[in-house]
């Protein structure tokens, strides 16, 4: 997916330790190439891995962080969407603006912002829900992804930032029976192998692609929660279906139970 003559990018993941950062870390260099260095950094760190402190209600050190990268992935941020209001407005509030502020200063190519499909659920199970539908979150943690991606459009416009929201479903492994049994999650189930591929995609994305909402997710039958934009904005390339993964996990206990 790189090129071999292109100057070396840096990708910078923020949030690196947590459930996707970790994913994407592992994946990230094999689909990216040499031509793209991953670099990782959060507020905790796993002595297993490799990476920076950073806090990101603190401007001064995201700006520090964002020097010398390419992309941003922004994924840092209180993840419980049933968070108060205190425990929000940190890391999802102050936390979004440091870093579209800090690559804007450190000359950033692209920021990949990790917005949430929580900015859609308030909508009659019914509707299709796609990067045009408008945003109707339910709860305070939904209603700051909107916040993230107004961000990324004002920064887009305004500093010439390329800026990419991914409306992330509910990512997790392609054999986690606890979340694939739920109907819900099977409509927008990202696995971590499409997690990672998506966001290589965006990353290598052309620099033309100022701006875009785009749904993440796999390649699940039957879902209202379509990718179809997402595979022709930035060539994204599912190879997963939440669906078939559920029905394979059911074949197997049935085996074991015979």
């Amino acid at each position: 997916m790189s090129d071999p003559e292109a100057t070396s990018r840096t990708v910078l993941v923020v949030g690196a330790a947590g459930e996707i950062g970790a994913a994407l870390s592992a994946r990230l260099p094999d689909l990216l190439g040499s031509g793209w260095p991953v670099r990782g950094a959060d507020l905790r760190i796993d002595d297993a891995q490799t990476i920076e402190v950073l806090d990101v209600t603190d401007l001064d050190a995201y700006r520090r962080a964002c020097a010398g990268v390419d992309t941003l992935v922004h994924l840092a941020g209180e993840r419980d969407d049933t968070a108060p209001w205190e425990r929000l407005h940190g890391p999802n509030v102050v936390g979004a603006h440091h870093a579209f502020e800090a690559a804007r200063d450190a000359a950033c190519r692209r920021v990949i912002f990790a917005s949430s499909v929580h900015v859609l659920l308030g909508h009659p199970p019914e509707t299709a829900l796609g990067p045009e539908t408008p945003p109707r979150p339910t709860n305070l943690y939904g209603a700051t992804k909107v916040w993230g991606e107004s961000l990324a459009r004002l920064y887009a416009d305004q500093a010439g930032l390329s800026c990419l929201c991914l409306r992330i479903g509910w990512a997790g492994a392609p054999d986690d029976a606890r979340k694939l049994r739920i109907p819900a999650a099977r409509d927008v189930y990202l696995t971590y192998d499409d997690a990672a591929r998506l966001v290589a995609a965006c990353v290598t994305a052309p620099d033309d692609v100022r701006f875009a909402l785009l749904n993440a997710a796999s390649a699940n039958s039957g879902s209202r929660f379509s990718v179809d934009e997402t595979r022709r904005v930035v060539g994204y390339e599912p190879r997963d279906d939440a669906q078939a993964l559920w029905a394979r996990l059911q074949g197997e206990v049935s085996r074991r139970r015979w």
